[in-house]
């Protein structure tokens, strides 16, 4: 038992579990009496750190390239992640004036508007789809080119039936920045550096999401909520160019031994002896149906005979298709996806817990614009600001996780296994439970101010070390099918759109003590699913590794 993992008794190598670091020796370079110094590694403070997975010798490679190329293209995305977490509440602070003039309910328009969260929920199928077939490229370019057309749509919008329509137009948009990002992430970075880089998305999506009605409460005020799109729209055509300059395509088919952290084969030895021995025959076990071991040998493809692209070769908006499946399979594989035991793990606490967030900025309006609080559109966009904070601060989640990770695999003779991403789960079960038990008492006995926006911006926070957590523990388990577990994670965009529908009349009925307290209790519920996740999550891998179905969906 690893640190209270439960061991697998069935495969040599579970899918996900790698060596990370030499121990104990790092200096010289050993892992169990083997020389690793032929196996890549990190530098500096890391030089025990093995590269998981193992980069190629292709510069073609997207784990070869430098290290700014990759930050530069991070960077772009995540920025734009940002505009496009703001794109969807960021009318929320208006809707007491806006379901005033269209003379409709509250939560009629709240929940009317709601279709869009919906939309992303289907789209991200969709989007998972052509992004296999085609690469993740074209459809990101997608993307912001249907935000830039919607965004122009709403800011000629004149009524609530066109602003819907507009939204659920734009919602198609937003999709990839659902689902590419972490597969992205994952393309580009080796599994000790994924941390700081899914926190920093994570940041920009939370900064979006949370901060942008700060700034979008004054332009309703003065300006008027047209504005919102119009302004949006601008910075989505700037970045459609910047997208189109400096994000290349980063799909890249390495020889599967590389994949030290996939398959049920452990290639550590067998890609340190293709180092040693580059471009030679290889001696491989090979498990038959029958159970029997026969040995045949093939060569590893090395791909150093690639030449890199050109600049105005990565301009290219697509290379064509990326895969030879059929695109229809492609779409419904998420479907499927869902039945691993680590992806509806991550459904459950990382789909509903964000679901909530979502919602709460709905309801915002409801709860201040009236007594006691009587706040103005700006105020209410201002509360934000509590979330914007946590957002800034949330972003340790992604050092002390790469640390954890790290000190764990250390303290596990240098094994790595992904759930040690879900150590700090217990930090977002603390602070959740405080966040939301209080939320709800501070409203219901009327507090000041103060009270329920502090109490907002901590379960921000909590939320931080929960989405990094899930992030890296599901691109980790199924690094090759992450648009596919991350496309099958959104279906919680449903449960948000159906919440959305009665939320409000919820809280009119029953009070926000009432309301919360169920969330509350709900989130002790899921975060505590992290308990047998971990003990049983790396027999769950092997079983999904070794049954027909799992292979067959994983596989295909």
């Amino acid at each position: 038992m690893g640190l209270g993992i439960l061991e697998d008794r069935h495969l040599d190598h579970v899918p996900g579990t790698a060596l990370l670091s030499d121990m104990a020796d790092a200096e010289h370079h050993q892992f169990h009496g083997r020389d690793t110094s032929g196996l890549k590694h990190a530098k500096g403070g890391n030089s025990d750190i093995v590269l998981v997975p193992q980069p190629s010798e292709s510069p073609r490679d997207p784990l070869n390239w430098p290290t700014w190329k990759k930050d530069l293209l991070l960077l772009i995305i995540s920025v734009d992640t940002s505009i496009v977490g703001a794109w969807g509440p960021m009318i929320s602070p208006g809707f007491a004036q806006m379901a005033e003039d269209w003379h409709m309910s509250y939560n009629t328009l709240n929940g009317g508007l709601g279709w869009a969260i919906f939309a992303i929920g289907i789209s991200c199928f969709i989007t998972n789809g052509l992004s296999v077939k085609y690469g993740r490229r074209p459809v990101m370019i997608l993307g912001n080119l249907l935000l830039f057309i919607s965004s122009v749509w709403g800011y000629f919008a004149n009524s609530y039936h066109s602003l819907l329509a507009s939204r659920i137009f734009g919602a198609i948009g937003m999709s990839p920045f659902e689902v590419l990002t972490t597969a992205i992430i994952g393309d580009i970075y080796f599994v000790h550096e994924r941390g700081i880089r899914l926190a920093f998305w994570g940041l920009c999506l939370s900064i979006g999401v949370g901060g942008g009605s700060c700034i979008s409460g004054y332009i309703i005020q003065d300006l008027g909520w047209n504005w919102t799109y119009g302004i949006c729209a601008i910075l989505y055509g700037v970045f459609i160019i910047l997208i189109f300059l400096f994000v290349p395509e980063t799909v890249y088919k390495r020889d599967p031994a590389y994949n030290l952290d996939l398959g049920t084969t452990d290639h550590t030895f067998e890609t340190l002896e293709a180092t040693e021995r580059k471009g030679e025959h290889m001696e491989h076990l090979e498990t038959t149906k029958t159970g029997s071991k026969v040995a045949h040998r093939e060569v590893l493809y090395t791909g150093a005979d690639e030449k890199s692209y050109t600049f105005w070769e990565e301009l290219r908006p697509w290379r064509g298709a990326e895969s030879d499946e059929n695109l229809l399979a492609i779409i419904v594989r998420p479907f499927g996806m869902l039945l691993f035991p680590q992806v509806l793990y991550g459904f459950i606490t990382y789909g509903l817990s964000t679901s909530w967030l979502v919602v709460m900025i709905s309801v915002l309006a409801q709860l201040f614009t009236g007594p006691p609080y009587n706040f103005t559109v700006s105020d209410v966009g201002l509360i934000s600001i509590a979330a914007l904070v946590a957002s800034l601060l949330g972003f340790v989640a992604g050092p002390m996780n790469d640390w954890t990770v790290k000190k764990l695999a250390r303290w596990n003779g240098g094994i790595y296994e992904p759930e040690f991403r879900l150590a700090l789960n217990f930090l977002t079960l603390i602070l959740g439970v405080v966040g939301f038990f209080g939320f709800g008492a501070t409203l219901e006995n009327e507090a000041p101010w103060a009270g329920p926006v502090v109490l907002y911006g901590i379960i921000y926070f909590s939320m931080s070390f929960l989405n990094i957590g899930i992030y890296g523990y599901i691109t980790e388990c199924h690094r090759n099918k992450a648009p596919e577990a991350f496309a099958s994670l959104n279906l919680r965009n449903i449960y948000s759109f159906g919440m959305n529908y009665f939320i409000s009349d919820w809280i009119t009925k029953q009070g926000p003590l009432e309301v919360f307290s169920i969330i509350g209790g709900l989130h002790i519920f899921i975060c505590l699913l992290t308990v047998p996740m971990w003990i049983y999550g790396k027999r769950c891998r092997s079983f999904t590794a070794r049954n027909p179905l799992f292979r067959k969906i994983q596989e295909s």
